[in-house]
């Protein structure tokens, strides 16, 4: 009996110093209440843990026609927002160095993303960008480029962007839904699926002189095994539309971004990269 209450006081003795520890590395002193209530409310809106997490905005078009489409006016000045607000924007680069490394950052950051590959990203996206030094990612799928046209992307656009702020990054061949390709189990679904996530990767190399790292999931649509597939084709990181803030000292594999729009007033913004 002695050795059961020993063991007991041993197992609560080392309960007590992990808890101590994980709150004396993850949050300061100053936050401490008697009130536990307190406590969590201070920790999730403390500054500690803001800097240790990383929001991902994304955008789709901005012409204001559909629910995920934003007036140009609108975009400016929720890029504005950020700015007068002090959050930086920083590249999906910088990010992943910050998640490798384990490292929180010294102050509020934020990610932002445009998917599929729509003319305003040249037209409108890119001048901005440009302007206000951002670093933005675009997920463009290859069906989406053309060899020439005016209200398209082409391969001459893609190199221009990615002179000026504009980093491009894969969305696939077509845009299919590749959780129902896999659940085909056929060969011509595998087949599909290589032609999604792994051709496509090599022609925007191939096109752009660049390597692609990073993959994002047509429809925010996921599984596990179809993350496994984009970590053998080589992606260093993939990005499904799972709401939610990206912890740096987490080494996820698959970001989560937040959708934003066109009802969202500039308060919701805010309140998604604050």
């Amino acid at each position: 009996m002695i050795k059961i209450d020993n063991l007991l006081i041993g197992i609560s003795f080392v309960s007590v110093l992990v808890v101590s520890l994980y709150i004396g590395v993850w949050y300061t002193s100053d936050i401490y209440s008697e009130n536990k209530n307190q406590v969590f409310r201070a920790i999730v809106h403390s500054n500690v843990t803001r800097l240790h997490k990383v929001p991902i905005l994304l955008y789709h078009n901005i012409d204001g026609k559909g629910p995920y489409s934003i007036s140009f006016e609108k975009l400016k000045k929720q890029f504005a927002l950020l700015k007068n607000h002090d959050i930086s924007v920083i590249s999906l680069q910088q990010l992943e160095e910050h998640i490798d490394e384990h490292n929180p950052f010294k102050q509020k950051v934020v990610s932002i993303t445009f998917d599929d590959g729509y003319y305003s990203m040249y037209s409108m996206l890119m001048p901005v960008a440009r302007s206000m030094d951002y670093p933005v990612t675009l997920f463009v799928y290859i069906d989406a480029i053309a060899q020439g046209g005016t209200k398209t992307l082409t391969w001459k656009m893609l190199h221009i962007m990615q002179k000026n702020n504009i980093d491009i990054q894969c969305h696939s061949q077509s845009h299919e839904d590749l959780v129902k390709l896999y659940n085909k189990g056929t060969r011509e679904g595998k087949y599909a699926l290589y032609r999604e996530i792994y051709l496509s990767k090599r022609i925007l190399e191939l096109y752009l002189d660049k390597k692609i790292d990073y993959f994002a999931f047509p429809y925010g649509r996921y599984s596990i095994q179809l993350t496994e597939l984009c970590r053998d084709a080589g992606y260093k990181r993939v990005f499904s539309t799972d709401y939610g803030p990206n912890i740096v000292t987490r080494d996820n594999f698959c970001l989560r971004r937040h959708h934003v729009k066109s009802n969202y007033t500039d308060e919701k913004v805010l309140s998604l990269a604050w």
